[in-house]
Parts: structure tokens; C-alpha cells; sequence
């Protein structure tokens, strides 16, 4: 109910009151009338209007009005306004009980009560009793109308608060000082807790550094802001969110509030990335397949005089084994240019078992004089009860002597080359055997230590950006993993675990890791 109809009702019970007081005036020849009724029956009666037949009637305290309602049925002499007048109490009846009395007064002696006084008081009882009644309906039917508002405040607010809580974003609204005036369930249990614990609560304390935070941003330039935080979520992972933050402006254009929107982008990063990785992968397998083919016709070329050269060499020709080992590693590059097309055009890989430490030491002689006039020292530490792995060893060939020459070319003043093979022994699965080569070069600097494996990028002059991302590959489609640590100055070192053996020991070879 609306404030002015409220106010026309409180109007109309005044009016039928002064009313009733100005016909009881009439019916009983009194000057003036006061009315004051009981609010139940056992209560004293509390004054509610008067009227007066010439003017304004006295004041109800200066007629003592509270001390007169206690004589109903008595005359009693007052002097009001310095002058002599005489009050006639009436009790007013009405369903089987008085509901107020009636103070008359009088100039002269009040007449005797009469049929005609007990009628009108009877009538005025009546219709006191009908205004009352007709203004605790207008009461009832407020409140109720009152519930009623509240009910359907509640149960928008709850359909309100349902729809912010079905929401798979975090929402939260924070005054510019920084406290939360809201939160929705998606963000309250972002940091394990309820949204009503969050409510109250300092940014800073609860949410992060509130210096720092979107919202605190958009308050000092009154315009949306958006940021990015990596969060841990509970089973200790790290997650990405992506935080924009909206002012809220009030009627003076002052920015009083802000809401934060939290939405967690770790998936779609990934597969952004996923693809940007695979338009990569594409670009890099048309490449290779057109350095493969150049690079494979001369090189068959080459491969054939050589093998001519060796069918008319007699068996005694001096230092005949290096030629034979030439041979042996043109036949590699020939399986490597295989490898490159591969990149774009799958083919089988067949695993068999493969003794680590052989492949090492393979490798550490075929580099063994480049190493020599580089003026590298090199460490062996070979754990010598090694398990043999399964894999394709041209492939894994491939990719330790990828990291040798790179540890070589770090080392340009020369240094230590240190390699070490040793059981490795994750928390979950089999066992696996662990490959660390360790150079003592200028290091790899932090930005660029997060893209070394990346397709097209290098940090050589003449480098293609090929080599650690061909590595990686191969040893994801081994089931194994590659990673890096470098000291900027100091050195870098790759290791490599690869499981004991798998599975899938035949499957497609791509780009990309099967299966993920």
C-alpha cells in the first residue's frame, strides 16, 4: 500500500471519528466531545478525537481527560479557560462490552442521563466500533499486502541468487574500498569457502592483493579492466583465470561499486596453443619434406660413389673402418631426411630394445674429435645396470646428438660436456631410465627457455628452429618426456626419462604424440 493511500485512510478514520463526537454534540445539546476508546477490554480507555460545536474543543490534558475516563456514569465540575463547565461521562456499548467512553462538556448543569443520552451513546458505540473495525481491515490487508512484498522480494532474490550461483563464472561486487558487498557460489568455493563468508570481508584478505586487482584498477580509471592470475586449485594444479572487472555507476556518476567477473581459461589456453601447435606442425612438415628432397638427391649422389669407392678398395686399405663408418652415417642422414618427411607423411615405427648406454657412447664417438678441437672435456657417469629400453634407435641417435652439438656450440671457449645415465623411479607406473647431458656454456635465458622446444623458433644465426622440437617429438612418441634447466653464465642442462618399455610397441608416427 502506497504511502498516500495510507495516508487518505488514517484521513477518512479522523474524520468519521470527529463525526461521531460532533453527533453525539448535537443528540446531547454538549459544547464539546471527546471520544477515547479501549484497545481491548481490560485496558483504559486512550483518547482518539474530539470535536467542538463552536471552535476547537479544549485540550484532552487540560480537561485531565486520562483522570475523567476513570468516572464513566459521573458529572464532575471543571474550569476550562477560566471558566466553569461540567463534564458527563458516557460509556459507549457495543457487542456486549464498552469499547471507550464519550466526555461531554457543558456550560451549565449537565442534564439528567436520559433514553435518548443512552440511545445516542449506544448509536456513537456502534459506529465507533464499525470505524475501528473498517480501519484494522485497511491494517490486516496492509501487512498482509506487506508479506505479500516481502514473499515475492524473497523469492526473487532467491531466483536471483539461483541464476548468479548456476553460473559457472566467478562473480563478485566490491565497494571502492575494497570490500565484498556479494559473491557468487563459483568463486566462494574457488577458495573453499561459502558465498556469505566472503561477504564483509577485505579483498586483500580472501581474494588477493588488492593493489593489484582488476577491480581496484577500474575504480582509480573509472573504466572495465581485465587481467590474468594463475590460481592453484585444490588437487594442487595451477589453473588460469581471466579477471574483467565492470564499474557500476550511481545517480552523481561516481563509480560506488565494481564487479569482478572471474572465468577460468586454463582449457581454452590449452587448446589455442594445441592449435597453434598444429598449424605450426603443418608448416614445419612442408618444410622438411622440401629440405628432404632436395637434400636427398645429392646426397644419394654421394652415397653411391662412396659405396663404389669401398667395393674397389682392397680389404688392407689403411683407415678403411672410417670410410665403412662414413657410410654408416650417410645411411643415418638418409633415415633422418625419412624422419623429416615423416613429419608430414606418417609411416610405422617398429620398436626394439635398446641399450641406452651403447646409443651414448655411439654418439660420444662419431662427435668424439669435434669435441677434441672444441677443447671439450667429457664426463661419463654410466650407470652400468641400466635396463633396456624400447624404442627405435636411429631416432633416439638422433636426438642425443642433437643435445651434444648444441652443448658444443654453448661451449665456445671449450668446457665440460658431462653425461650421466641412472634408473629413474616416478611415484606412479614403471620404471624408467633417465638420460642428464650437461654442458658448462653461456645458458639458456629464462624467456627463452620456456620456447626452446617450440617448432620455428632458434637462437641461431643459421638454426631453423627444427632440432629440440624434432627431439621432443621423438621422445613424446616414445612415451617419455624432455625438459630443460639453464643458469644464464653457468650452463644448461636436458634430461630425458624414457619409460623401460610400453605397450604400443607399433604405431603411427606424426608429429604429435599419439593418442594425445
Amino acid at each position: 500500500m502506497s504511502a498516500s493511500v495510507q495516508s487518505d485512510i488514517q484521513d477518512g478514520l479522523k474524520t468519521s471519528i470527529c463525526e461521531i463526537a460532533r453527533r453525539l454534540c448535537v443528540a446531547t445539546d454538549a459544547k464539546a466531545c471527546y471520544l477515547a476508546m479501549r484497545e481491548r477490554p481490560t485496558a483504559p480507555p486512550r483518547f482518539i478525537g474530539a470535536v467542538g460545536v463552536q471552535g476547537d474543543p479544549p485540550d484532552w490534558n487540560e480537561i485531565d481527560g486520562d483522570h475523567l475516563v476513570r468516572r464513566i456514569g459521573h458529572k464532575r465540575e471543571l474550569v476550562v479557560a477560566e471558566r466553569s463547565m461540567h463534564a458527563l461521562l458516557l460509556a459507549l456499548p457495543a457487542s456486549g462490552r464498552d469499547i471507550g467512553v464519550a466526555v461531554l462538556l457543558f456550560d451549565s448543569e449537565p442534564p439528567p442521563v436520559s433514553d435518548a443520552f443512552v440511545a445516542a451513546a449506544q448509536l456513537a458505540g456502534l459506529a465507533l466500533e464499525s470505524v475501528w473495525q473498517l480501519a484494522a481491515l485497511h491494517d490486516q490487508a496492509e501487512q498482509l499486502a506487506e508479506r505479500t512484498r516481502l514473499r515475492e522480494i524473497q523469492v526473487s532474490r532467491n531466483l536471483i541468487r539461483g541464476v548468479i550461483d548456476s553460473v559457472p563464472m566467478g562473480l563478485v561486487l566490491i565497494d571502492p574500498v575494497g570490500y565484498v558487498l556479494a559473491a557468487n557460489r563459483a568463486l566462494a568455493e574457488r577458495f573453499g569457502l561459502e558465498p556469505a563468508m566472503l561477504v564483509g570481508r577485505f579483498y586483500g584478505d580472501v581474494l588477493g592483493e588488492w593493489s593489484e586487482a582488476a577491480a581496484a584498477r577500474t575504480f582509480a580509471t573509472r573504466q572495465p579492466q581485465r587481467l590474468r592470475r594463475t590460481l592453484q586449485r585444490p588437487g594442487g594444479s595451477e589453473s588460469l583465470i581471466e579477471i574483467a572487472s565492470i564499474p557500476l555507476f550511481d545517480a552523481s556518476g561516481a563509480a560506488h561499486q565494481a564487479v569482478e567477473v572471474w572465468e577460468d581459461i586454463t582449457e581454452r589456453v590449452a587448446l589455442q596453443t594445441q592449435l597453434v601447435r598444429a598449424e605450426k606442425l603443418a608448416a614445419i612438415g612442408h618444410l622438411a619434406a622440401s629440405i628432404a628432397h632436395e637434400v636427398g638427391n645429392p646426397l644419394q649422389a654421394i652415397q653411391g660413389f662412396l659405396a663404389l669407392f669401398l667395393e674397389q678398395c682392397p680389404p688392407e686399405t689403411p683407415n678403411q673402418h672410417f670410410l665403412q663408418l662414413a657410410e654408416e652415417e650417410i645411411d643415418r642422414i638418409v633415415r633422418v631426411l625419412e624422419r623429416l618427411r615423416d613429419l608430414y607423411r606418417p609411416r610405422a615405427d617398429v620398436f626394439t630394445h635398446v641399450n641406452v648406454n651403447e646409443l651414448i657412447e655411439s654418439v660420444l664417438l662419431l662427435t668424439g674429435k669435434q669435441l677434441e678441437r672444441s677443447r671439450i672435456q667429457v664426463l661419463r657417469e654410466l650407470a652400468p645396470d641400466l635396463p633396456a629400453i624400447q624404442g627405435v634407435a636411429d631416432q633416439l641417435k638422433q636426438v642425443l646428438l642433437n643435445l651434444v652439438l648444441n652443448a658444443a656450440e654453448a661451449m665456445p671457449n671449450g668446457g665440460t660436456l658431462h653425461v650421466q645415465t641412472y634408473r629413474y623411479h616416478p611415484t606412479e607406473g614403471k620404471g624408467a631410465v633417465a638420460i642428464a647431458i650437461t654442458d658448462t656454456g653461456i645458458g639458456i635465458s629464462p624467456d627463452q627457455l620456456t620456447r626452446i622446444f617450440d617448432g620455428l623458433h632458434t637462437t641461431k644465426e643459421r638454426g631453423m628452429g627444427l632440432g629440440l622440437y624434432t627431439s621432443r617429438a621423438i621422445i613424446e612418441r616414445h612415451l617419455g618426456r624432455i625438459s630443460a634447466q639453464s643458469i644464464p653464465g653457468e650452463g644448461t642442462t636436458f634430461e630425458i626419462v624414457l619409460p623401460v618399455r610400453h605397450e604400443e610397441i607399433r604405431h603411427e608416427t606424426t608429429g604429435e604424440n599419439p593418442g594425445r
